[in-house]
């Protein structure tokens, strides 16, 4: 047994050991990015710092992957405008890009577009016209709608990529954690000291 004031020294020796010389946080972010791209998004690259100020966070750069997977698992009944376009072959796009210097979900931009629907269609008369002129009225005031609401899930998902990253390095740096690492590469040395 290892003295209990020896095990809280060597604790706080050793308490980045699981975090200083290694990716700790690749299981968390690959499943970050298979879990996007179930949903329609494509992760390019995560950013985050942490943990202990107040600015910290995460984020990612990206894009719309699949704006039709996208819609159906965050707005089922929403956008039929767009939904539309897509059907009709038009293309709906979105991206997020890092700006800055900190990493956290509002150091990011979101913007979305999409084809006007002229693009997808070929009127054969003037009433055709009108009513493709008026659906590109529609679809111009669902995409800035659209644009808010995708904004505001991909920050939520940023955000919850943080708070899974802190997880992570908290388990890591904890007690039991930092223990198991120093008894499986066996740096430390076991006694029968009663203060254990």
């Amino acid at each position: 047994m290892v003295a209990s004031s020896q095990r809280t020294a060597l604790l706080e020796k050793y308490r980045y050991i699981n975090t200083e010389h290694t990716n700790w946080w690749d299981f968390v972010e690959s499943d970050f990015i298979e879990d996007m791209k179930q949903v329609g998004i494509q992760v390019d690259k995560t950013y985050f710092s942490g943990f202990w100020s107040q600015g910290d966070g995460a984020c990612f750069v990206g894009c719309l992957d699949n704006a039709l997977t996208y819609l159906n698992h965050h707005h089922v009944d929403q956008f039929p405008m767009l939904r539309k376009l897509i059907e009709m072959g038009g293309g709906v796009w979105a991206t997020s890009e890092h700006r800055g210097r900190y990493y956290h979900s509002s150091s990011v931009s979101i913007n979305a577009e999409c084809d006007p629907f002229w693009q997808c269609t070929n009127p054969k008369s003037e009433l055709q016209e009108a009513v493709i002129q008026r659906w590109d009225g529609m679809v111009d005031k669902e995409i800035v709608d659209f644009e808010a609401a995708l904004a505001e899930q991909w920050r939520t998902y940023m955000d919850d990529l943080y708070r899974k990253l802190e997880e992570e390095h908290d388990y890591l740096t904890s007690d039991d954690a930092v223990w198991e690492t120093l008894v499986a590469n066996e740096l430390i040395e076991e006694t029968d000291d009663e203060d254990a």
